[in-house]
């Protein structure tokens, strides 16, 4: 119950953003935009595990991110994670592709150093 409820307090914090200034850390990268948007039960779970990757907890994210070199800290242009999500063929998520302000807030925590990727971070 209490995921659920920091879930929900999280997608309602990041519809009144007027700037993008949401938590940039992995937990919460996890929580409101992957866990929601990738990791469905055909994709990104880990159930189906599609190419490999999981994304819905932290520790799932946190295993394939690294274990597939997903993410380059300090790098979004060389990062994979980022990459599928901006880029103009079989942009992920297939289905509805994330808006700009979370793509911007992952670029964000990338560019930032990723925070969290490392465990007890």
């Amino acid at each position: 119950m209490y995921r659920l409820v920091l879930v929900a307090a999280a997608a309602t914090a990041a519809c009144n953003q007027t700037e993008n200034n949401r938590p940039l850390e992995l937990e919460y990268i996890t929580e409101a935009i992957l866990q929601p948007y990738c990791s469905q039960s055909v994709c990104h779970s880990s159930y189906k595990m599609e190419f490999g990757y999981a994304f819905d907890t932290v520790e799932a994210s946190r295993r394939s991110i690294t274990t597939h070199s997903l993410v380059q800290p300090g790098d979004s242009a060389g990062s994979l994670l980022y990459n599928v999500l901006v880029r103009t063929k079989k942009r992920m998520p297939y289905d509805a592709p994330l808006n700009d302000k979370d793509i911007e807030l992952i670029k964000l925590w990338i560019d930032g150093g990723a925070v969290g990727l490392e465990a007890g971070q």
